[in-house]
């Protein structure tokens, strides 16, 4: 059953002709591919598709235009032996196929109306299928991009239509094909059914992605402020945490003359590539609600106080009654005193290294309970001077840090004794110089070096010896292994509650690592600063859909990682295909393929259509002075 029927119209005689055209005093010279059609009124022209300019000598025009109806009848080699017209050929007609689509899929919207029977009697071995792309992923985001009105997000702040669309793409083919620009623009001209959805068939050119990319960032703030508004609306988000980390990325290339690109500490352990930081704030369902970019040499601590400005000022629904979650990294006694004058709320991880004796004194040690309800962690809780902290030892965290810590320890200690080992050998350097630079490099290293008191002895400038122990600092660390303070100035809440909101850290973690590993955070190619920023807030606004699509998965059960939901919907395609009839007449019908039971469960749980687009049919029938010159 289709969804329309093309009337039959015999196609006539194609030619190619030329136009020139006037502009500003230059002129442009134009190629168009029309048909001679008899009407009433006479033999006429029509014009059925604007080619460019061709780069083709003039006597081989009527050549190609033969080919290219050849091609829309199926009948490859006809016309032309020519490997040049034929490529150009197969092109332009499936050019021609898809705007006759286009206009087809158009009418079907238009007109209203039950499915009907439609029966051929068509030749089996002349089926075949083109044409096929992606459409599984792309649903799924243009759904909820729907949702969340990105469209009257954007013409809110004056984007023109194709703008807009532009704009869809390049989010689609970040959650989708994360990429460059140009890596984008090749993957929706040849392998993503993302043009049909949004129903629009122009070429796509990197150089408009880029332009579009800076035009969101221009934006930044009121597209974050609108998605995240809706998002809240949506899924009833309470808001109650405000969680706030930073992450970097590294850059391929120098970098050189950027303001932003610095070197600094990589979390990816890329120290030799210059670095960008993405400071994030969400809420504890994942949400995300701010983005700044940072120089990649910004300090954890020194970023605070801009991020809780914006936050005082924002009319989201943001205020002091919100909880803000900090990491080690940013809760410095310098941001917590910022945080107590801006009267927020906060819990933290203690950056104290050691406490008086008794300050835990007339503790009493509880046992909780985690989420998989075996793994236990123990808390003991103070309340003094207007804070609560909390004292916790992880026996995971414990013996995931003593391993590491063992592993660096027993490194350490065999490189230690291969350079004693050494003195004893001739032919080694044995200069003070030299073994002390030795024994620098190896601290570096490992990072343990801290934990020993070595002594090098020497004699006129050569080391005899070289004697080391673990001092008391050493000891003490692997005593604390799996231990941390937390510190919060809620005194209304219980072991369990701050213990909870310090563990919903890991969904900043969570959305650093979603980012990089399946939304093309990471690396950063771009050679300019607005295109590189601009780059990063494309992820960060595939994640604010991102978000909303996983949380409608995780309450409907299906709680995979977009990797593998992505990886599912890759064999939803959309096809053409094409067969021949008992009148030899040519059918090509786009249709999109059926959906596995996984995708359906899928779209089920999205409560979006199983099917994205409607089957779509066209019919060129044989000319009869073909078929007349064919039977002699």
């Amino acid at each position: 059953m289709f969804d329309t029927f093309v009337p039959v119209l015999y196609i006539g005689s194609m030619f190619i002709r030329e136009t020139v055209k006037s502009k500003k005093g230059k002129k442009y010279v134009q190629h168009q591919l029309v048909e001679s059609v008899r009407t009433p009124n006479g033999p006429r022209q029509r014009l059925l598709l604007n080619m460019g300019l061709l780069d083709l000598a003039r006597d081989q025009w009527k050549e190609l235009a033969n080919t290219i109806e050849s091609e829309l009848h199926g009948q490859n080699s006809l016309f032309s032996t020519n490997p040049e017209i034929e490529k150009l050929a197969k092109h332009y007609a499936r050019v021609l196929i898809k705007e006759r689509f286009n206009k087809e899929s158009e009418k079907i919207e238009r007109e209203s109306g039950k499915e009907k029977p439609e029966y051929e009697t068509v030749d089996i071995n002349s089926v075949s299928t083109s044409d096929s792309r992606t459409i599984g992923v792309e649903h799924v985001v243009t759904s909820s991009m729907r949702e969340y009105n990105l469209d009257k997000v954007l013409k809110k702040l004056k984007f023109a239509d194709h703008q807009i669309d532009y704009s869809k793409m390049l989010i689609a083919g970040r959650l989708t094909h994360p990429a460059s620009e140009r890596e984008t623009a090749r993957w929706i001209n040849e392998n993503s059914a993302i043009c049909e959805l949004l129903k629009t068939d122009s070429k796509v050119y990197d150089n408009a992605l880029h332009r579009t990319s800076c035009l969101l960032l221009e934006n930044h703030e009121e597209i974050e402020q609108s998605l995240s508004e809706k998002a809240r609306e949506i899924f009833d988000l309470e808001e109650t945490l405000i969680l706030y980390d930073l992450t970097n990325t590294y850059f391929e290339g120098s970098k050189r003359n950027s303001k932003i690109a610095k070197p600094g500490r990589s979390k990816e352990r890329r120290n030799d590539r210059p670095l960008v930081t993405l400071a994030l704030t969400l809420d504890s369902d994942g949400f995300p609600k701010q983005s700044r970019i940072l120089e990649g040499n910004v300090s954890e601590p020194g970023t605070l106080e801009d991020i809780l400005n914006e936050l005082s000022g924002v009319n989201d629904g943001f205020g002091i009654e919100k909880t803000i979650a900090l990491d080690a990294g940013i809760a410095s006694d310098e941001n917590i005193e910022i945080i107590k004058k801006k009267k927020f709320k906060y819990v933290a991880v203690s950056r104290r290294r050691s406490y008086p004796e008794d300050f835990w004194a007339g503790c009493t040690e509880k046992a909780l309970k985690l989420y998989d309800k075996k793994t236990e962690l123990k808390v003991k809780l103070v309340k003094k001077d207007g804070e609560a902290w909390l004292h916790c030892h992880s026996g995971l965290k414990e013996a995931k840090e003593k391993a590491i810590l063992e592993k660096k320890i027993y490194k350490f200690e065999q490189e230690l004794k291969k350079i004693r080992d050494g003195l004893m050998k001739k032919g080694t350097r044995k200069k003070y110089r030299v073994i002390v630079e030795r024994i620098g490099r190896i601290k570096e290293r490992y990072g343990v070096g801290n934990l020993y008191d070595i002594e090098i002895k020497q004699v006129e400038g050569k080391v005899t010896t070289i004697e080391y122990h673990k001092n008391p600092k050493g000891k003490a660390r692997q005593q604390k292994v799996g231990d941390y303070i937390l510190r919060t100035n809620r005194l209304d809440l219980t072991e369990e509650a701050i213990s909870k909101i310090h563990r919903s850290l890991t969904t900043v973690e969570d959305s650093f690592r979603s980012m990089k590993s399946h939304l093309g955070l990471r690396p950063i190619h771009h050679k300019r600063d607005d295109t590189t920023t601009a780059h990063i807030f494309i992820t960060v606004i595939a994640y604010h859909i991102l978000a909303g699509i996983l949380k409608k998965l995780h309450r409907n059960g299906i709680n995979s990682n977009w990797n593998t939901i992505r990886n599912i919907l890759s064999t939803h395609v959309r096809v053409t295909t094409t067969f021949k009839t008992e009148d030899e007449s040519t059918i090509n019908v786009r249709n999109s393929t059926t959906p596995t039971i996984k995708q359906q469960e899928i779209y089920d749980a999205l409560a979006i259509n199983k099917q994205p687009l409607r089957k779509i049919k066209i019919r060129t029938p044989l000319r009869k002075d073909r078929k007349c010159s064919e039977e002699k």
